[in-house]
Protein backbone atom coordinates (compact mmCIF):
# COMPACT_ATOMS: atom_id res chain seq x y z
CA UNK A 1 0.00 0.00 0.00
CA UNK A 2 2.85 2.38 0.82
CA UNK A 3 4.42 1.74 -2.60
CA UNK A 4 1.13 2.48 -4.35
CA UNK A 5 0.70 5.68 -2.35
CA UNK A 6 4.23 6.79 -3.20
CA UNK A 7 3.68 6.05 -6.89
CA UNK A 8 0.44 8.05 -6.88
CA UNK A 9 2.17 10.93 -5.13
CA UNK A 10 4.99 10.90 -7.68
CA UNK A 11 2.54 10.80 -10.57
CA UNK A 12 0.46 13.60 -9.04
CA UNK A 13 3.60 15.69 -8.55
CA UNK A 14 4.62 15.40 -12.18
CA UNK A 15 1.03 16.06 -13.37
CA UNK A 16 0.95 19.24 -11.31
CA UNK A 17 4.37 20.17 -12.71
CA UNK A 18 3.05 19.71 -16.26
CA UNK A 19 0.04 21.91 -15.52
CA UNK A 20 2.29 24.53 -13.93
CA UNK A 21 4.65 24.35 -16.92
CA UNK A 22 1.82 24.96 -19.38
CA UNK A 23 0.53 27.86 -17.29
CA UNK A 24 4.01 29.39 -17.06
CA UNK A 25 4.48 29.05 -20.83
CA UNK A 26 1.22 30.89 -21.47
CA UNK A 27 1.98 33.54 -18.85
CA UNK A 28 5.43 34.33 -20.22
CA UNK A 29 4.02 34.45 -23.74
CA UNK A 30 1.72 37.22 -22.51
CA UNK A 31 4.40 38.98 -20.46
CA UNK A 32 6.71 38.82 -23.46
CA UNK A 33 4.27 41.05 -25.29
CA UNK A 34 2.28 40.52 -28.46
CA UNK A 35 4.11 42.37 -31.27
CA UNK A 36 2.46 45.63 -32.32
CA UNK A 37 0.07 45.52 -35.26
CA UNK A 38 -0.06 41.73 -35.05
CA UNK A 39 -3.24 39.70 -35.09
CA UNK A 40 -3.59 38.20 -31.61
CA UNK A 41 -5.08 35.03 -33.06
CA UNK A 42 -2.03 34.51 -35.30
CA UNK A 43 0.27 35.09 -32.34
CA UNK A 44 -1.47 32.48 -30.20
CA UNK A 45 -1.62 30.06 -33.11
CA UNK A 46 2.15 30.27 -33.50
CA UNK A 47 2.74 30.05 -29.75
CA UNK A 48 0.43 27.03 -29.60
CA UNK A 49 2.37 25.31 -32.38
CA UNK A 50 5.62 25.90 -30.49
CA UNK A 51 4.04 24.43 -27.36
CA UNK A 52 2.82 21.36 -29.23
CA UNK A 53 6.32 20.71 -30.56
CA UNK A 54 7.67 20.94 -27.00
CA UNK A 55 4.99 18.46 -25.90
CA UNK A 56 6.05 16.13 -28.72
CA UNK A 57 9.65 16.15 -27.45
CA UNK A 58 8.45 15.52 -23.88
CA UNK A 59 6.34 12.62 -25.14
CA UNK A 60 9.35 11.22 -27.01
CA UNK A 61 11.40 11.49 -23.81
CA UNK A 62 8.70 9.64 -21.86
CA UNK A 63 8.45 6.91 -24.49
CA UNK A 64 12.19 6.38 -24.72
CA UNK A 65 13.13 6.66 -21.05
CA UNK A 66 10.11 6.08 -18.78
CA UNK A 67 7.43 4.09 -20.61
CA UNK A 68 7.50 0.35 -19.71
CA UNK A 69 9.02 -1.83 -22.40
CA UNK A 70 6.84 -4.28 -24.29
CA UNK A 71 6.56 -7.63 -22.41
CA UNK A 72 8.70 -9.51 -24.94
CA UNK A 73 11.55 -7.00 -24.82
CA UNK A 74 14.40 -7.57 -22.38
CA UNK A 75 15.56 -4.84 -20.05
CA UNK A 76 18.75 -3.39 -21.57
CA UNK A 77 22.10 -3.62 -19.83
CA UNK A 78 23.54 -0.26 -18.78
CA UNK A 79 26.61 0.60 -20.86
CA UNK A 80 28.54 3.56 -19.36
CA UNK A 81 30.79 5.70 -21.51
CA UNK A 82 34.52 5.65 -20.94
CA UNK A 83 35.93 8.30 -18.64
CA UNK A 84 37.77 10.17 -21.39
CA UNK A 85 34.61 10.31 -23.53
CA UNK A 86 32.58 11.74 -20.63
CA UNK A 87 35.30 14.23 -19.83
CA UNK A 88 35.62 15.40 -23.45
CA UNK A 89 31.85 15.83 -23.81
CA UNK A 90 31.68 17.81 -20.55
CA UNK A 91 34.51 20.10 -21.66
CA UNK A 92 32.92 20.68 -25.08
CA UNK A 93 29.46 21.46 -23.70
CA UNK A 94 30.83 23.66 -20.91
CA UNK A 95 32.93 25.62 -23.42
CA UNK A 96 29.87 26.03 -25.62
CA UNK A 97 27.80 27.21 -22.67
CA UNK A 98 30.37 29.80 -21.69
CA UNK A 99 30.52 30.99 -25.31
CA UNK A 100 26.75 31.46 -25.35
CA UNK A 101 26.82 33.35 -22.04
CA UNK A 102 29.56 35.71 -23.28
CA UNK A 103 27.95 36.05 -26.69
CA UNK A 104 24.61 36.83 -25.06
CA UNK A 105 26.02 39.78 -23.13
CA UNK A 106 27.91 40.99 -26.22
CA UNK A 107 24.78 40.63 -28.35
CA UNK A 108 22.75 42.70 -25.87
CA UNK A 109 25.40 45.42 -25.87
CA UNK A 110 25.53 45.68 -29.66
CA UNK A 111 21.74 45.67 -29.97
CA UNK A 112 21.50 48.50 -27.44
CA UNK A 113 24.37 50.41 -29.07
CA UNK A 114 23.54 49.93 -32.75
CA UNK A 115 19.84 49.10 -32.81
CA UNK A 116 18.19 45.87 -33.85
CA UNK A 117 18.95 45.39 -37.56
CA UNK A 118 16.99 42.17 -38.13
CA UNK A 119 18.72 40.19 -40.85
CA UNK A 120 21.89 42.30 -40.70
CA UNK A 121 22.76 40.83 -37.30
CA UNK A 122 22.61 37.23 -38.53
CA UNK A 123 26.38 36.83 -38.91
CA UNK A 124 27.76 39.50 -36.63
CA UNK A 125 30.37 38.30 -34.17
CA UNK A 126 28.24 38.00 -31.01
CA UNK A 127 25.93 35.67 -32.92
CA UNK A 128 28.85 33.69 -34.32
CA UNK A 129 30.11 33.10 -30.79
CA UNK A 130 26.66 31.92 -29.75
CA UNK A 131 26.35 29.72 -32.84
CA UNK A 132 29.60 28.04 -31.85
CA UNK A 133 28.14 27.31 -28.42
CA UNK A 134 24.99 25.76 -29.82
CA UNK A 135 27.05 23.87 -32.41
CA UNK A 136 28.90 22.01 -29.64
CA UNK A 137 25.56 20.58 -28.47
CA UNK A 138 24.55 19.64 -32.01
CA UNK A 139 27.91 18.00 -32.78
CA UNK A 140 27.88 15.95 -29.57
CA UNK A 141 24.31 14.93 -30.38
CA UNK A 142 25.34 13.71 -33.84
CA UNK A 143 28.24 11.79 -32.29
CA UNK A 144 25.83 10.31 -29.73
CA UNK A 145 23.51 9.12 -32.49
CA UNK A 146 26.39 7.39 -34.27
CA UNK A 147 27.58 5.85 -30.98
CA UNK A 148 24.07 4.64 -30.12
CA UNK A 149 23.65 2.91 -33.48
CA UNK A 150 27.13 1.36 -33.58
CA UNK A 151 27.82 0.38 -29.99
CA UNK A 152 24.47 -0.33 -28.32
CA UNK A 153 22.03 -3.17 -28.95
CA UNK A 154 18.26 -3.56 -29.25
CA UNK A 155 15.58 -1.29 -30.63
CA UNK A 156 15.84 2.47 -30.18
CA UNK A 157 14.05 2.34 -26.82
CA UNK A 158 16.46 -0.27 -25.50
CA UNK A 159 19.51 1.51 -26.88
CA UNK A 160 18.35 4.79 -25.39
CA UNK A 161 18.05 3.15 -21.97
CA UNK A 162 21.42 1.43 -22.26
CA UNK A 163 22.88 4.91 -21.82
CA UNK A 164 20.23 7.56 -21.22
CA UNK A 165 22.82 10.35 -21.22
CA UNK A 166 23.75 9.47 -24.79
CA UNK A 167 20.07 9.45 -25.65
CA UNK A 168 19.52 12.85 -24.03
CA UNK A 169 22.38 14.27 -26.10
CA UNK A 170 20.51 13.13 -29.22
CA UNK A 171 17.17 14.57 -28.11
CA UNK A 172 18.78 17.84 -27.06
CA UNK A 173 20.52 18.20 -30.44
CA UNK A 174 17.25 17.45 -32.25
CA UNK A 175 15.46 20.04 -30.13
CA UNK A 176 18.13 22.62 -30.92
CA UNK A 177 17.85 21.93 -34.65
CA UNK A 178 14.18 22.84 -34.25
CA UNK A 179 14.66 25.79 -31.89
CA UNK A 180 17.53 27.60 -33.65
CA UNK A 181 15.60 28.39 -36.88
CA UNK A 182 12.55 29.27 -34.79
CA UNK A 183 13.92 32.69 -33.81
CA UNK A 184 14.45 34.06 -37.35
CA UNK A 185 11.12 32.48 -38.34
CA UNK A 186 9.43 34.32 -35.46
CA UNK A 187 11.02 37.57 -36.62
CA UNK A 188 9.96 36.88 -40.20
CA UNK A 189 6.34 36.43 -39.10
CA UNK A 190 6.13 39.22 -36.53
CA UNK A 191 8.89 41.64 -37.60
CA UNK A 192 11.50 43.32 -35.41
CA UNK A 193 9.08 44.16 -32.60
CA UNK A 194 10.21 41.20 -30.49
CA UNK A 195 11.16 41.35 -26.81
CA UNK A 196 13.79 39.29 -25.02
CA UNK A 197 10.97 37.10 -23.72
CA UNK A 198 9.81 35.99 -27.15
CA UNK A 199 8.79 32.33 -27.29
CA UNK A 200 11.86 31.23 -29.35
CA UNK A 201 14.22 32.95 -26.90
CA UNK A 202 12.63 31.15 -23.94
CA UNK A 203 12.84 27.84 -25.81
CA UNK A 204 16.55 28.42 -26.53
CA UNK A 205 17.12 29.26 -22.86
CA UNK A 206 15.50 25.97 -21.83
CA UNK A 207 17.71 24.06 -24.28
CA UNK A 208 20.79 25.92 -23.04
CA UNK A 209 20.04 24.95 -19.41
CA UNK A 210 19.47 21.32 -20.41
CA UNK A 211 22.78 21.27 -22.28
CA UNK A 212 24.65 22.62 -19.27
CA UNK A 213 22.98 20.10 -16.96
CA UNK A 214 24.20 17.33 -19.24
CA UNK A 215 27.70 18.82 -19.09
CA UNK A 216 27.49 18.87 -15.30
CA UNK A 217 26.36 15.23 -15.12
CA UNK A 218 29.15 14.06 -17.43
CA UNK A 219 31.74 16.01 -15.46
CA UNK A 220 30.42 14.98 -12.05
CA UNK A 221 30.65 11.32 -13.04
CA UNK A 222 34.43 11.71 -13.46
CA UNK A 223 34.92 13.45 -10.10
CA UNK A 224 32.29 11.75 -7.97
CA UNK A 225 32.47 12.44 -4.24
CA UNK A 226 30.30 10.36 -1.93
CA UNK A 227 31.02 12.52 1.08
CA UNK A 228 29.99 16.14 1.49
CA UNK A 229 32.68 18.82 1.67
CA UNK A 230 32.96 22.45 2.58
CA UNK A 231 34.10 25.12 0.17
CA UNK A 232 37.68 25.00 1.48
CA UNK A 233 38.00 21.41 0.22
CA UNK A 234 37.29 22.21 -3.43
CA UNK A 235 39.86 20.98 -5.95
CA UNK A 236 41.02 22.38 -9.26
CA UNK A 237 38.96 19.77 -11.06
CA UNK A 238 35.80 21.33 -9.59
CA UNK A 239 36.48 24.53 -11.51
CA UNK A 240 34.64 23.26 -14.59
CA UNK A 241 31.52 22.54 -12.52
CA UNK A 242 31.59 26.06 -11.13
CA UNK A 243 31.98 27.48 -14.63
CA UNK A 244 28.97 25.49 -15.83
CA UNK A 245 26.85 26.78 -12.94
CA UNK A 246 28.08 30.34 -13.49
CA UNK A 247 27.18 30.14 -17.19
CA UNK A 248 23.62 29.13 -16.27
CA UNK A 249 23.38 32.05 -13.85
CA UNK A 250 24.79 34.46 -16.41
CA UNK A 251 22.41 33.68 -19.27
CA UNK A 252 19.28 32.87 -17.26
CA UNK A 253 19.41 36.07 -15.20
CA UNK A 254 20.38 38.16 -18.22
CA UNK A 255 17.45 37.02 -20.34
CA UNK A 256 14.83 37.03 -17.60
CA UNK A 257 15.85 40.35 -15.99
CA UNK A 258 17.09 42.19 -19.09
CA UNK A 259 14.21 44.67 -19.30
CA UNK A 260 14.43 45.63 -15.62
CA UNK A 261 18.17 46.12 -15.99
CA UNK A 262 17.46 48.38 -18.97
CA UNK A 263 15.47 50.71 -16.70
CA UNK A 264 18.68 51.45 -14.77
CA UNK A 265 20.19 52.75 -18.01
CA UNK A 266 17.31 55.19 -18.47
CA UNK A 267 15.03 53.01 -20.61
CA UNK A 268 11.50 52.35 -19.41
CA UNK A 269 9.40 49.25 -19.83
CA UNK A 270 6.59 51.42 -21.17
CA UNK A 271 8.44 51.88 -24.46
CA UNK A 272 7.77 48.21 -25.12
CA UNK A 273 4.18 48.55 -24.03
CA UNK A 274 4.95 46.25 -21.10
CA UNK A 275 4.07 46.22 -17.45
CA UNK A 276 6.06 43.83 -15.29
CA UNK A 277 5.54 44.13 -11.55
CA UNK A 278 8.18 43.91 -8.87
CA UNK A 279 7.07 40.46 -7.75
CA UNK A 280 7.81 39.04 -11.21
CA UNK A 281 11.44 40.17 -10.99
CA UNK A 282 11.74 38.54 -7.56
CA UNK A 283 10.13 35.32 -8.82
CA UNK A 284 12.49 35.12 -11.82
CA UNK A 285 15.53 35.78 -9.64
CA UNK A 286 14.50 33.21 -7.05
CA UNK A 287 13.66 30.55 -9.65
CA UNK A 288 17.13 30.83 -11.20
CA UNK A 289 19.16 30.86 -7.99
CA UNK A 290 17.16 28.07 -6.32
CA UNK A 291 17.53 25.82 -9.34
CA UNK A 292 21.23 26.54 -9.82
CA UNK A 293 22.09 26.52 -6.12
CA UNK A 294 20.40 23.19 -5.38
CA UNK A 295 21.88 21.48 -8.44
CA UNK A 296 25.32 22.91 -7.62
CA UNK A 297 25.48 21.86 -3.97
CA UNK A 298 24.00 18.42 -4.59
CA UNK A 299 26.25 17.58 -7.53
CA UNK A 300 29.46 18.97 -6.18
CA UNK A 301 28.67 17.57 -2.72
CA UNK A 302 29.86 20.89 -1.42
CA UNK A 303 28.30 23.36 1.00
CA UNK A 304 29.48 26.64 -0.47
CA UNK A 305 29.35 25.70 -4.15
CA UNK A 306 26.20 27.76 -4.78
CA UNK A 307 27.74 30.97 -3.42
CA UNK A 308 31.05 30.26 -5.20
CA UNK A 309 29.19 29.88 -8.51
CA UNK A 310 27.30 33.11 -7.82
CA UNK A 311 30.49 35.01 -7.07
CA UNK A 312 32.12 33.61 -10.21
CA UNK A 313 29.13 34.67 -12.31
CA UNK A 314 29.25 38.16 -10.78
CA UNK A 315 33.00 38.42 -11.43
CA UNK A 316 32.60 37.29 -15.06
CA UNK A 317 29.70 39.68 -15.65
CA UNK A 318 31.59 42.60 -14.10
CA UNK A 319 34.78 41.71 -16.00
CA UNK A 320 32.95 41.54 -19.34
CA UNK A 321 31.28 44.90 -18.70
CA UNK A 322 34.70 46.41 -18.08
CA UNK A 323 36.19 44.67 -21.13
CA UNK A 324 33.45 45.99 -23.39
CA UNK A 325 33.35 49.37 -21.57
CA UNK A 326 29.62 48.76 -21.41
CA UNK A 327 28.42 51.12 -18.69
CA UNK A 328 24.84 50.71 -19.96
CA UNK A 329 24.82 47.07 -18.82
CA UNK A 330 24.21 46.13 -15.19
CA UNK A 331 25.28 43.51 -12.69
CA UNK A 332 22.92 44.34 -9.83
CA UNK A 333 20.87 41.15 -10.33
CA UNK A 334 23.97 39.04 -9.70
CA UNK A 335 24.55 40.94 -6.45
CA UNK A 336 20.94 40.33 -5.39
CA UNK A 337 21.37 36.62 -6.19
CA UNK A 338 24.11 36.10 -3.58
CA UNK A 339 21.91 36.11 -0.45
CA UNK A 340 19.56 33.24 -1.49
CA UNK A 341 22.57 31.31 -2.83
CA UNK A 342 24.26 31.72 0.54
CA UNK A 343 21.07 30.53 2.27
CA UNK A 344 21.12 27.33 0.17
CA UNK A 345 24.74 26.74 1.19
CA UNK A 346 24.00 27.29 4.87
CA UNK A 347 21.13 24.79 4.70
CA UNK A 348 23.33 22.30 2.85
CA UNK A 349 26.05 22.67 5.48
CA UNK A 350 23.58 22.23 8.34
CA UNK A 351 22.16 19.05 6.81
CA UNK A 352 25.43 17.48 5.65
CA UNK A 353 27.75 18.44 8.51
CA UNK A 354 25.36 18.45 11.49
CA UNK A 355 22.40 16.24 10.63
CA UNK A 356 24.51 13.93 8.42
CA UNK A 357 21.75 13.79 5.83
CA UNK A 358 20.88 15.07 2.40
CA UNK A 359 19.27 18.55 2.26
CA UNK A 360 15.51 18.20 1.70
CA UNK A 361 13.37 20.42 -0.50
CA UNK A 362 11.16 21.71 2.33
CA UNK A 363 14.13 23.12 4.20
CA UNK A 364 15.49 24.63 1.00
CA UNK A 365 12.13 26.30 0.38
CA UNK A 366 12.11 27.80 3.87
CA UNK A 367 15.63 29.23 3.68
CA UNK A 368 15.29 30.71 0.16
CA UNK A 369 11.94 32.31 1.05
CA UNK A 370 13.49 33.80 4.19
CA UNK A 371 16.50 35.02 2.18
CA UNK A 372 14.27 36.71 -0.37
CA UNK A 373 12.28 38.37 2.42
CA UNK A 374 15.55 39.84 3.71
CA UNK A 375 16.52 40.59 0.11
CA UNK A 376 13.47 42.78 -0.58
CA UNK A 377 15.06 46.06 0.62
CA UNK A 378 18.25 45.23 -1.32
CA UNK A 379 16.35 44.58 -4.56
CA UNK A 380 14.25 47.73 -4.16
CA UNK A 381 17.35 49.78 -3.48
CA UNK A 382 19.31 48.33 -6.40
CA UNK A 383 16.44 48.84 -8.83
CA UNK A 384 15.52 52.23 -7.35
CA UNK A 385 11.87 51.44 -6.72
CA UNK A 386 9.89 53.87 -4.60
CA UNK A 387 6.57 52.05 -4.24
CA UNK A 388 6.08 48.36 -3.62
CA UNK A 389 3.42 45.74 -2.96
CA UNK A 390 4.61 43.63 -0.04
CA UNK A 391 1.74 41.13 -0.30
CA UNK A 392 2.30 40.39 -3.99
CA UNK A 393 6.06 40.15 -3.42
CA UNK A 394 5.58 37.75 -0.51
CA UNK A 395 3.11 35.50 -2.34
CA UNK A 396 5.33 35.34 -5.45
CA UNK A 397 8.38 34.43 -3.36
CA UNK A 398 6.50 31.75 -1.40
CA UNK A 399 5.00 30.09 -4.49
CA UNK A 400 8.26 30.24 -6.45
CA UNK A 401 10.38 29.09 -3.51
CA UNK A 402 8.20 26.05 -2.83
CA UNK A 403 7.71 25.09 -6.47
CA UNK A 404 11.31 25.49 -7.58
CA UNK A 405 12.73 23.85 -4.44
CA UNK A 406 10.60 20.76 -5.06
CA UNK A 407 11.40 20.65 -8.77
CA UNK A 408 15.14 21.21 -8.43
CA UNK A 409 15.48 18.55 -5.71
CA UNK A 410 13.51 16.01 -7.74
CA UNK A 411 15.60 16.75 -10.82
CA UNK A 412 18.83 16.60 -8.81
CA UNK A 413 17.84 13.19 -7.39
CA UNK A 414 17.17 11.83 -10.88
CA UNK A 415 20.47 13.20 -12.19
CA UNK A 416 22.39 11.83 -9.21
CA UNK A 417 21.02 8.36 -9.85
CA UNK A 418 22.44 8.59 -13.36
CA UNK A 419 25.80 9.84 -12.07
CA UNK A 420 26.05 6.83 -9.76
CA UNK A 421 25.58 4.54 -12.77
CA UNK A 422 28.42 6.22 -14.68
CA UNK A 423 30.80 6.91 -11.80
CA UNK A 424 33.33 4.41 -10.49
CA UNK A 425 36.15 4.40 -7.97
CA UNK A 426 38.92 4.66 -10.56
CA UNK A 427 37.33 7.34 -12.75
CA UNK A 428 39.39 10.20 -11.34
CA UNK A 429 42.66 8.33 -11.83
CA UNK A 430 41.80 7.79 -15.51
CA UNK A 431 40.85 11.41 -16.16
CA UNK A 432 43.08 13.69 -18.19
CA UNK A 433 45.56 15.70 -16.09
CA UNK A 434 44.16 18.86 -14.54
CA UNK A 435 46.99 20.88 -16.10
CA UNK A 436 45.95 19.71 -19.55
CA UNK A 437 42.32 20.58 -18.87
CA UNK A 438 43.25 24.05 -17.68
CA UNK A 439 45.58 24.45 -20.66
CA UNK A 440 42.73 23.71 -23.07
CA UNK A 441 40.45 26.04 -21.14
CA UNK A 442 43.10 28.78 -21.14
CA UNK A 443 43.61 28.49 -24.90
CA UNK A 444 39.85 28.69 -25.39
CA UNK A 445 39.56 31.82 -23.22
CA UNK A 446 42.45 33.40 -25.14
CA UNK A 447 40.63 32.69 -28.40
CA UNK A 448 37.45 34.34 -27.10
CA UNK A 449 39.43 37.40 -26.00
CA UNK A 450 41.07 37.74 -29.42
CA UNK A 451 37.74 37.11 -31.13
CA UNK A 452 36.20 39.98 -29.15
CA UNK A 453 39.15 42.33 -29.39
CA UNK A 454 39.41 42.06 -33.18
CA UNK A 455 35.68 42.56 -33.85
CA UNK A 456 34.71 45.64 -35.82
CA UNK A 457 31.50 47.44 -34.78
CA UNK A 458 28.61 46.86 -37.24
CA UNK A 459 28.47 50.48 -38.44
Amino acid sequence: MTGITTALQNRLGWILSAIAGAAIFAAFSVWGGIPAETNAGLFWLQAGLFFLVICAFVLALWHLLIRPLAPKLRQPQIVPLKVRARETIALMLASGGFSIAVGGLWDELWHRSYGIPFGEDLLWRPHLLMYFGFATAVVTGIWALIYLNRNLRGNFQQRFRSNSLVGLLILNAAFLLYALPADPLWHWIFGEDITAWSVPHLILLASFVLTQLLALVFHASTLWRQKWRSIVNLRLGDGLSLLILASILLLWLQLMLIDWDATLAGLRLEWLGLYRPEWLLAANLLACVTFTGVIGTRFMRCAGAATAAGLLALAIRYGLIQLFEADMLQYVAWIAALLPLLAIDIWAYYCSAMKKSEPDWRGTAVVVIAAMALNAPVIRSLYQWEGSDNLAYGLAVIVTGIGMSWLSHRLADAMLRRVLVEADDVAESQAMPVKLTFGVAGAFLAFIFVFIATAAPPV
